[in-house]
């Protein structure tokens, strides 16, 4: 399922920046537990969203946060 982007560019350097602090912590710790793992896990899906700039929750709750005069916005991956 292809949607738009709805994701706008400080959102993005937000996303990306949380999910490489949340590794880095995770990482960082002695052993990985249950708890670390789930913020692995958590941390890979802010970086994909913000490497992307799509969000499948923000789809939903029908959020866009994307500038409307960004023409990288209007975009979709299937279109040409």
């Amino acid at each position: 399922m292809n949607i738009e982007r709805n994701l706008g560019n400080m959102e993005r350097v937000i996303r990306l920046s949380l999910g490489s602090l949340f590794l880095a912590w995770a990482f960082s710790q002695p052993y990985m537990n249950g708890i670390e793992w789930f913020v692995v896990a958590i941390a890979s899906m802010l970086m994909l969203n913000g490497i992307f700039s799509r969000c499948y929750v923000w789809y939903v709750l029908d959020l866009n946060t994307c500038n409307s005069t960004d023409s990288n916005c209007q975009q979709s991956l299937g279109s040409n």
